[in-house]
């Protein structure tokens, strides 16, 4: 083992200096100087040692070519490390500038909700403004009458726009709040980026100053040295600063993703903060009464659900807020719905499966019902042979989309007086199931067992979205964004829901799962409510599924 030399007083000559080294280093047990590096045992010896201790099969190294040698490999990586360093110092700035773009984003987007909500409130009591004052003129032709009428009326139309005021209050504090969750998510993963680039930086000043340290000893060089090293290419093959840099790109692109999206129908405003994938969380279970067989049909609000009864045609609607299922309409055996849409907050469309049709018309296989459930017409489409199922929807205009189960036309009917208005005919495809109407006035058509075709108002197929792995498939689509939600048989019961953009890019797989109960056998559609909840349905009970913001 080495130590330093006896001193003079202790009776031994003294060591001549080796130029550039330590020569107060000698062995403990002879007291002579170090001169030779043990490879086999990894330990300094003097040649006492070296001739009586380490004999072949040891291989020696001269001690000033091992103290070259352990030198020259931490000189090596002094490049190395100031690159790396220099490395962390960028991340540190990239750290600010995504955190500085980020924020500003976020800033923008709640500027913007700022002016769309003070120009919805504005436009409210511009309105409330103008109905009092054509009020007031229709009120001075009979004084003492419309008087009376015209004091309901203000307290009327004064109740009514206080319920919007109310409504779009609640949703603009819904929406920054919405913004705070996301800004809030992003700043705890910038925080932590922080924390892991400023540690990794701490690290490398650390063997910076470990270096500067064994570097002014050979016995601490030659002891330490290879920890030292094993320290510094541990920390450079962790490539922190490449980690960070890779999450603030995503951060970033996640963040830039955020919008606000809104949509008007029929005076009343739906809006929501939106554009990112996210994760699907379920947050509520809505049973359906056993007497039922249900088959879910579509949504008709934001929190009401049309399911039929499969055993005898009844139709039933379900509240998703207050989870209350009712009857609405009594079943008949030869129709059933395929189908069901609002056409605005007062009537709603629905599509039917008939067998007794004659004739070259449809009649009775599309009908108009109030808020009630009271029919208010029938509306017919030619018929061109195929099946007895007609599927409907609502587009963007308030037109209705109707559609024969095996036939290549798709109808737009004027709801008000129940006149087609446009016949598209697609090419080389037919109607294999539900139709939807996008935001842009292309429509989604299933085409196939697991296929789905998007073709614009002429009839030119714009993209055809397929999936082997789709055994059975259902689609709906979100209305204020334009994303389709296909439902499918994943494997035996088990089913599964993928997002897909109106381009037929898969955006994201399996973005919630459920096991169908043996109640039913039919799939039922994942729907997709104006405010951006998804509902399934496993076959006893509804499933709301709401999204939220990762990294």
């Amino acid at each position: 083992m080495a130590s330093k030399f006896p001193t003079n007083e202790e009776g031994n000559a003294k060591l001549r200096t080796r130029k550039g080294h330590d020569m107060t280093w000698s062995c403990d047990k002879h007291g002579e100087p170090i001169t030779f590096y043990c490879k086999q045992h990894n330990i300094p010896i003097c040649h006492k040692c070296a001739t009586k201790d380490h004999q072949k099969p040891c291989q020696l190294g001269d001690i000033e070519d091992v103290i070259f040698e352990r030198r020259k490999n931490l000189k090596e990586r002094e490049p190395l490390i100031e690159e790396t360093k220099l490395l962390h110092q960028k991340v540190e700035s990239k750290i600010n500038a995504v955190s500085s773009s980020s924020s500003k984003h976020l800033q923008t987007i709640n500027k913007k909700l700022q002016k769309t909500f003070k120009d919805k409130l504005k436009d409210v009591k511009e309105r409330e403004v103008n109905m009092i004052k054509v009020i007031n003129e229709e009120a001075d032709e009979e004084i003492r009458k419309i008087n009376e009428k015209r004091e309901k009326r203000i307290k009327d139309c004064n109740i009514n726009s206080e319920k919007k005021l109310i409504t779009i209050k609640n949703l603009e504090t819904k929406l920054f709040s919405d913004t705070k969750t996301i800004s809030d998510v992003v700043n705890k993963k910038i925080n932590e980026l922080t924390n892991k680039n400023r540690h990794a930086l701490n690290i490398m000043k650390n063997i910076e100053s470990t270096i500067t340290r064994i570097n002014q000893h050979d016995e601490t060089l030659v002891n330490e040295a290879p920890q030292v090293l094993a320290s510094i290419d541990e920390t450079l093959r962790l490539n922190v600063h490449q980690d960070v840099s890779v999450c603030l790109d995503r951060i970033q692109s996640e963040t830039e993703r955020v919008k606000s999206v809104e949509e008007e129908v029929d005076g009343e405003y739906f809006g929501r903060i939106d554009g990112y994938i996210g994760r699907w969380e379920l947050v509520k279970s809505i049973h359906i009464p056993s007497v039922v067989k249900p088959w879910v049909r579509g949504l008709i609000s934001d929190d009401e659900i049309c399911v039929a009864d499969e055993k005898n045609n009844d139709m039933y609607v379900t509240n998703i807020n207050t989870q209350h299922t009712q009857k609405v309409i009594d079943g008949v055996s030869n129709m059933y719905f395929t189908s069901c849409a609002p056409i605005n907050s007062n009537v709603i469309v629905c599509g039917k499966w008939r067998c007794d049709w004659k004739g070259d018309r449809l009649d009775g296989c599309i009908t108009l019902y109030d808020r009630q459930w009271k029919m208010i017409r029938d509306i017919s489409i030619p018929r061109n042979g195929g099946g007895n199922s007609v599927y409907v929807d609502v587009d963007r205009d308030g037109m209705i989309l109707a559609a024969q189960i095996c036939q290549s036309n798709i109808y737009v009917i004027n709801p008000d007086d129940g006149k087609i208005v446009n016949t598209i005919t697609m090419q080389g495809k037919k109607v294999r199931g539900g139709i939807q109407g996008l935001s842009s006035g292309d429509i989604v058509v299933k085409t196939g067992r697991n296929e789905f075709t998007v073709i614009s108002r002429s009839g030119e197929q714009k993209a055809v979205i397929h999936s082997d792995e789709w055994r059975e498939s259902e689609c709906r689509v979100d209305k204020l964004t334009d994303t389709i939600y296909i439902t499918y048989r994943v494997a035996g019961k088990t089913y599964a829901v993928d997002q897909v953009s109106r381009d037929g890019i898969i955006q994201a797989k399996t973005i919630v799962e459920y096991v169908r109960s043996d109640r039913v056998i039919y799939l039922s559609p994942c729907l997709v409510t104006p405010s951006g909840n998804l509902v399934g349905f496993d076959g006893d009970k509804l499933l709301l599924y709401k999204k939220t913001f990762i990294l």
